[in-house]
């Protein structure tokens, strides 16, 4: 990524500032494509199109093997990770990736926390003195906050929150999931991520989706503070669009009304279900049910069963691409997130 003489003036002023990593979580169908899009409209902040989800991975390599140090145990590495569905969907039309190139920016820092950030930097071109702040978008990462915080002792962590019924909609419209264990995991990692969150307050932020709809330029500002960087008003548009699915697909603003869909697309019964599944999360957030009045836990057969059906429907709907290579994303991916 080539910086433009007056972003790299901008940086060099800010070189001696916090520079990362900035970490970008929250649930799928959340809010994180949208609040990146908006974060990287500051002239300083580099974050990978692609959700990398591989770092717990990273972790458990350097624990098994140690620290790659050599370039052979670097270049086993990679081939480890290199059937990671982060290159499985980065861009063909994208420079050929090097893992020496990616050895040369961790800088000797052979950790899982060096690898990761070399990574980071040298697919976003954020090179280490310029100022530029590094970061990630992974949704996968909700469960994993604890551990970025232990590794990262400089990250600082945005979660972004968006009210159960219109996540579990969209999880339905856009990938075909059960309602029912999209409620559940919801409120599970939903609860553990707020809870985190709030015992590291000066290195983690937490907002909602609905309140970055209705009020975006007061939502970038709060984080602007937070970050320590500078607001913009451009920091309240998108430059290209993010979505690709849904109400807010090809669009470049903030739908301010991409809320309380759930209330036209789900049934009462839909509705108490996934309120009834949730009920303790979205009493801790602040959310209101309208049906439920009290908690209800997914028995272990259910959660197998919900789990078996959403893993059906998701090779059934990439069918088009082939059943085995819709295996083998799914197979790759459980791999590296887990």
């Amino acid at each position: 990524m080539l910086i433009t003489e007056s972003v790299a003036l901008h940086a060099a002023d800010h070189a001696a500032s916090w520079t990362g990593p900035l970490f970008i979580i929250g649930m799928p169908r959340s809010g994180t494509k949208l609040l990146r899009g908006l974060l990287e409209q500051h002239p300083r902040i580099r974050v990978p199109s692609i959700e990398t989800e591989f770092f717990p991975f990273l972790v458990r390599w350097v624990q098994r093997h140690g620290s790659p140090e050599q370039p052979q145990a670097f270049a086993a590495l990679f081939e480890a990770l290199r059937s990671a569905p982060y290159f499985l969907v980065r861009p063909a039309g994208a420079r050929p990736f090097s893992w020496r190139e990616w050895r040369e920016y961790c800088a000797g820092h052979y950790d899982a926390a060096g690898l990761f950030e070399g990574f980071v930097r040298y697919e976003t071109g954020a090179a280490a003195h310029t100022g530029l702040i590094w970061g990630d978008k992974s949704p996968a990462y909700i469960r994993h906050v604890s551990a970025l915080l232990e590794h990262f002792p400089r990250a600082r962590v945005v979660h972004i929150v968006r009210d159960v019924r219109d996540y579990c909609v969209s999880m339905r419209n856009g990938w075909h999931k059960d309602i029912r264990r999209a409620a559940f995991l919801w409120g599970r990692d939903v609860a553990q991520a707020h809870r985190i969150c709030g015992a590291h307050r000066d290195r983690c932020i937490e907002l909602k989706y609905e309140d970055l709809l209705h009020a975006p330029q007061v939502q970038m500002r709060r984080l602007s503070e937070f970050l320590n960087i500078d607001f913009s008003d451009a920091m309240t548009r998108l430059a290209s669009p993010v979505e690709r699915k849904g109400y807010a697909a090809g669009r470049t603003e903030v739908v301010s009304d991409n809320r309380q869909k759930f209330a036209e697309r789900l049934e009462p019964r839909e509705i108490r279900a996934v309120e009834t599944l949730a009920w303790d999360t979205m009493q801790l957030l602040d959310y209101r049910p309208l049906y439920a009045d009290e908690q209800r836990q997914l028995s272990a057969f259910e959660l197998r069963a919900l789990r078996v059906k959403d893993a059906v429907q998701l090779v059934m709907r990439n069918g088009r691409k082939g059943f085995a290579s819709a295996l083998r994303f799914h197979w790759s991916r459980a791999r590296v997130v887990n």
